[in-house]
């Protein structure tokens, strides 16, 4: 009788210490989501997280907070529309995007300070989308793809996804889960393994080689100028006409006026090795259209300014500095960006 009373003591003991320790490993998980959390997208699922946000030996996560600027706090400000906050994509960190990230982490149950860092972009991508869902979520994923912010997960999202997955070297199911979020948020994928023997030749004309810049979904275009109205020579028209082989317009309203040039085969060449070798997302402001110097190289169509590298606007923490270097690297010869005069939202890389 004695023994049964024992063995029946000692089993519960054993139970209670199992579970007090279950119970302690999940408190004390920092960024463990909440599984009962409302969906913020029409076919997007919450995952519950169960490890901390991981850093990657290539980067880090963005820490985004008052003041910040681009498309990191764009597709910040989205994933807190998913989760049911009021708060306009507009890629500034202002008041009201720093009170509704204060809101989010104490209803996380994480640290309140009003920043985006490992810890609350974790929780804010929270999410898996796949083909078919809808809403803020997906136009986040997007945004760091580099694709039209539509927030439907179509056929080109879907292969947006997956060809970015093979890059980084990720499971390539067209599905945005935690690895492909982290990866999203924290870099761009690394570049492709060099081709096979026999593999196709790279593009040496012009035509071709803008042809295949409209597939690379780490490179976007401005579809409008800083200094006029001219949708017919943005850096979107501009590429799209080049892969068209009709040359890309200048603007009406410039020094040169309105006429028709060939984009740069180098320069052309360069802006894929930027996105191919070295993984730098770009979006391009101009190539030969907006309103220049007299002697401008852009109305040759030798250069092309950016004015977002990794979704960061230049000047307010982009790596310009790498970029520009690497430039010069592959053959600019004129190189502006940051402390030149008229250059401090943009660089500038020129060839001859």
């Amino acid at each position: 009788m004695r023994k049964n009373v024992r063995s029946l003591l000692l089993q519960s003991l054993t139970a209670a210490l199992l579970a007090a320790s279950a119970l302690s490993a999940v408190s004390t998980t920092g960024d463990q989501a909440s599984a009962s959390a409302k969906e913020g997208a029409h076919g997007a699922t919450n995952t519950a997280r169960i490890t901390t946000w991981p850093v990657l030996k290539t980067g880090a996560s963005p820490v985004l907070k008052t003041g910040s600027q681009g498309t990191a706090v764009r597709t910040a400000q989205h994933l807190l529309a998913a989760r049911g906050y009021t708060v306009k994509a507009d890629g500034v960190y202002g008041r009201k995007t720093a009170a509704a990230v204060r809101s989010f982490q104490q209803r996380a149950n994480l640290k309140v300070d009003g920043a985006v860092g490992p810890q609350t972009w974790s929780k804010l991508t929270a999410f898996t989308l796949r083909t078919g869902a809808k809403g803020p979520a997906v136009k986040a994923a997007q945004l760091q793809l580099g694709l039209r912010a539509d927030g439907v997960f179509g056929k080109n999202t879907k292969d947006a996804v997956t060809s970015f997955q093979t890059r980084a070297q990720l499971k390539a199911d067209g599905i945005v889960g935690p690895k492909t979020w982290n990866t999203l948020v924290n870099r761009t994928a690394p570049a492709r393994p060099a081709p096979k023997p026999g593999a196709t030749k790279p593009a040496t004309s012009s035509a071709a080689l803008a042809h295949q810049l409209l597939n690379k979904h780490g490179i976007t275009y401005a579809r409008n100028h800083s200094e006029t109205v001219d949708f017919s020579s943005t850096a979107y028209q501009n590429i799209h006409d080049m892969a068209k082989g009709i040359g890309a317009a200048t603007s009406g309203n410039s020094h040169v006026g309105r006429k028709r040039v060939q984009l740069n085969s180098d320069m052309l060449r360069a802006l894929i090795t930027l996105h191919d070798k070295y993984g730098y997302k770009l979006q391009i402001s101009e190539f030969v259209g907006g309103v220049h110097g007299k002697n401008s190289r852009h109305y040759r169509g030798l250069s092309f300014d950016a004015n977002y590298i990794n979704g960061v606007h230049v000047g307010s923490g982009a790596p310009h500095k790498n970029v520009m270097k690497l430039c010069t690297t592959l053959g600019a010869t004129e190189v502006r960006g940051p402390g030149d005069p008229g250059h401090n939202t943009h660089i500038h890389c020129a060839w001859k």
